[in-house]
């Protein structure tokens, strides 16, 4: 369960963010890869699940929001031994040069949830879910003077991902997603520059640690959020907010003399900003993370 955005800066061009929630501790870590053509992608990679997002050296970034209801419900008990399916996609598509040829590439390897595809000058949402054992999707390009923002619920595709009825957990579920993407609207849409859209995803907004849009739960078995991610494609670079993650790297070997693409590691300091001065609730909180 994770909440994706994207908003375009003039002197940033597009910039999307993240913030992972997961009920378990990742274990990530950042991968390169080089294609025959010569695109360098940079992965953003949790090695429990292999799931995987980033951003290329053409500037072509994607980043994910699970639709897949009982699969993003599930603990992680062990590592699993193989590629996940949706990472796998992801990882594919971000051989493609320009945004729309990614989001082009993806519906024709039926990548499945809720995927934001930036470049430079554009920005596309793909919904996409399965029913019935078929491939159903949207796509609706982002134009420059608006925003978008997803959770774990379909927007253009209404029936897709957790809905309200008689399972009480999924009605929950909808209830959170409901209330994080209202609070990631007004988020992305009142930043005026990336550290800003970011660090606006780190405030609270509603005093419930599962409402929130910036989890804070440290129960087991809870959701919280264990990573916030940023690719600003402009600049060819992936930004890290650990939060609550396990991450090991050879900074030196990763950010090499030569490399196209580049990581960013960002400090922890706005998760333990105490006071909160936004237009929902004025809650003064304290942030407890892991």
């Amino acid at each position: 369960m994770c909440v994706i955005a994207a908003k375009y800066f003039p002197d940033y061009g597009w910039v999307a963010v993240k913030n992972r929630d997961r009920n378990y501790t990742p274990e990530i870590s950042f991968k390169r890869y080089r294609s025959e053509d010569g695109i360098e992608r940079l992965m953003f990679e949790d090695d429990i699940t292999h799931y995987c997002e980033g951003i290329n050296s053409d500037g072509v970034g994607i980043l994910g929001a699970s639709l897949m209801v009982d699969d993003d419900e599930k603990e992680i008990q062990q590592r699993l031994k193989i590629k996940n399916p949706v990472g796998v996609k992801i990882k594919k598509s971000l051989k493609q040069m320009t945004a729309l040829d990614a989001v082009k590439f993806a519906v024709k390897n039926e990548l499945v949830d809720n995927t934001i595809f930036v470049d430079d000058e554009d920005c596309f949402i793909l919904e996409a879910c399965r029913r019935d054992g078929d491939y159903k999707y949207k796509v609706k390009q982002v134009p420059k003077d608006s925003t978008v923002s997803r959770t774990n619920h379909g927007v253009l595709i209404p029936w897709s991902g957790y809905q309200r009825g008689e399972d009480k957990n999924q009605t929950l579920s909808r209830i959170s997603s409901e209330a994080r993407l209202l609070q990631a609207e007004y988020a992305v849409e009142s930043a005026n520059d990336p550290q800003e859209l970011i660090d606006n995803l780190c405030k609270i907004y509603i005093d419930h640690p599962q409402l929130n849009v910036m989890r804070t739960d440290t129960e087991r078995k809870k959701m919280r959020t264990t990573a916030q991610l940023m690719l600003i494609p402009r600049e060819r670079t992936l930004f890290c907010r650990p939060v609550s993650s396990s991450m090991t790297f050879d900074f030196w070997k990763l950010n090499r003399p030569g490399a196209k693409t580049w990581v960013e590691v960002l400090s922890n300091r706005p998760l333990y900003q105490e006071e909160d001065d936004s237009a929902f609730d004025s809650v003064h909180a304290t942030h407890s993370t892991e």
